[in-house]
């Protein structure tokens, strides 16, 4: 089951205790739930759009995914923290390309580093980070596997 967020749009002025967005969720490529949540604690809310059914993805993440630990809680998967765990890709994604505007950002054994630019060339410090850390890999704004990558480690981290 492929589950993806489209039309997603975060509300950061009206996100107190959770998140405040509004969202389609694909499955397989079919639009199967309208998503938002108020941002005030409460649950997200789900309106059904097609034939797959809250319970039924319920049971599929049960079966593929690991429960998630966040702030010394373990949360069972269930479409809620799975749309949880989509957000916050996005989140780390728009965090991540707004860095490489201003730094180096490199992976070294399974972790992300970030190298601030501080008005130095960056061609210069990518070759400095080269030879002094040959196996780093450099996070390139047009290599979207490597980026993947940086987001999935940097969420790893949040367990």
């Amino acid at each position: 089951m492929h589950i993806e967020l489209r039309k997603l749009s975060i509300s950061r002025a009206l996100s107190e205790e959770t998140t405040a967005y509004s969202a389609e969720i694909w499955i397989d490529g079919i639009k199967a739930f309208a998503a938002s949540n108020h941002g005030h604690g409460g649950s997200d809310l789900y309106r059904q759009l097609g034939a797959v059914t809250e319970a039924e993805v319920d049971a599929w993440l049960k079966v593929n995914r690991s429960p998630r630990h966040f702030d010394g809680l373990t949360l069972e998967p269930d479409l809620e923290t799975e749309i949880a765990r989509l957000i916050d890709a996005v989140e780390t994604r728009r965090v991540l390309l707004r860095k490489l505007k201003t730094a180096v950002v490199t992976i070294e054994d399974d972790a992300v580093f970030t190298y601030p630019l501080r008005n130095r060339d960056r061609s210069a410090l990518v070759a400095a980070l080269a030879r002094s850390k040959p196996s780093a890999t450099i996070v390139t704004v047009d290599d979207e596997a490597t980026i993947a990558r940086a987001i999935d480690l940097t969420a790893a981290g949040d367990d």
